[in-house]
């Protein structure tokens, strides 16, 4: 049985500031025409939901000779100006691939932080969920979208239990199993 998208999970050891994560990146390719030898870049990759567009840093599309289609006017945190784009292919962790994304070049990072800059463009073609839980942050991803997360339903569905068929008086126990009468737990209004 084939799962009809990709995933891949990351976790990181207490509570995370920041998601990266490892990507490989090449110039733009049909996947499924690929030149005979495609050369990959594996790079790190900041998950960034400030940024409309994913972003290679100026060393990864030198590294990559990647061929410039146009110029397009990006605001940044030091304000706009226009950059080059290219069409990449993203390698993200566990093979989910993403083929022909029209980025832009940044400079780069202090430190060489990273290569690549992971957009809406792509975080908003899948489902994605972060979670703090027990010291330890996980982000899981999934592409293409399969269904939608919805926490509030969620919370819903856990504080107030299905009530069976039969009639739960005010004076019983609460069929959530809280051990307190009905009117003091879900029935008190």
């Amino acid at each position: 049985m084939t799962l009809p998208y990709h995933a891949f999970t990351q976790k990181y050891p207490g509570i995370t500031n920041r998601i990266i994560t490892p990507v490989d990146v090449a110039a733009g390719f049909d996947p499924k025409n690929p030149p005979s030898n495609p050369k990959w870049l594996s790079v790190s990759a900041l998950w960034d939901t400030g940024a409309s567009q994913s972003v290679v840093t100026a060393t990864t599309a030198k590294t990559l000779g990647l061929v410039e289609t146009g110029k397009s006017l990006v605001h940044h945190a030091g304000g706009k100006g226009l950059a080059s784009t290219y069409v990449v292919n993203f390698g993200l962790p566990n093979r989910v691939g993403m083929p022909g994304i029209l980025v832009s070049e940044c400079t780069d990072p202090e430190h060489n932080q990273f290569g690549a800059i992971i957009g809406m463009d792509i975080i908003m073609s899948g489902d994605i969920a972060i979670s703090n839980h027990n010291g330890e942050s996980v982000v899981t991803y999934r592409y293409p979208s399969v269904g939608r997360f919805d926490f509030v339903a969620d919370s819903q569905k856990l504080s107030h239990p299905a009530v069976s068929a039969k009639m739960v008086g005010r004076n019983q126990p609460c069929p959530c199993g809280s051990g307190k009468k009905y009117k003091k737990c879900h029935g008190a209004v």
